[in-house]
């Protein structure tokens, strides 16, 4: 019934999904669902297009849906701590994303689509750093060495194909 709130945080809850009747917060502009033991991101969340910030650190997520691509208002995503394998292009249609924290994950490669995330504007390293963070992954592509030259030397392999 609280269509209009902006901010809610579940995180340290042990929840492992949320109710559909969630999808009424079209008003929601942030939502932390971190620490707990969600494995997928519930379906509601997907109806909850006004989001600007997403919060899914430290859960059991093994991988992001493509429905992903419905959150086009995404400024900040943080799926650390979690063992996703691996990145659906529909990752990258979220032009707006100003900080992406894929960090501590079970990550081997990339999207070749991931330059598209222009507004990323660098490889962070610090928590509250805007950018890509990523290193902390087992990457296999790309490789490190290409990591090392920052994050348009990433782009820059991705675009290469």
């Amino acid at each position: 019934a609280c269509t209009q709130l902006e901010v809610l945080s579940l995180a340290n809850n042990q929840l492992s999904s949320l109710p559909a009747s969630l999808s009424n917060l079209t008003q929601l502009r942030k939502l932390n669902l971190s620490h707990n033991l969600i494995t997928h991101i519930p379906g509601c969340v997907y109806n909850m297009k006004a989001l600007v910030f997403l919060h899914l650190a430290c859960n059991r997520l093994e991988n992001l849906a493509e429905n992903i691509q419905a959150l086009v208002e995404l400024r900040i995503l943080i799926v650390e701590g979690n063992s996703i394998h691996s990145l659906p292009k529909a990752l990258c249609c979220l032009t707006r994303l100003e900080l992406l924290n894929l960090d501590f994950n079970d990550i081997k490669d990339v999207p070749q689509e991931m330059h598209q995330l222009s507004r990323l504007e660098k490889l962070a390293c610090h928590p509250l750093d805007k950018g890509l963070h990523i290193v902390h992954n087992p990457l296999l592509k790309p490789v490190k060495e290409v990591l090392e030259g920052g994050l348009g030397a990433l782009f820059n392999y991705l675009r290469a194909g």
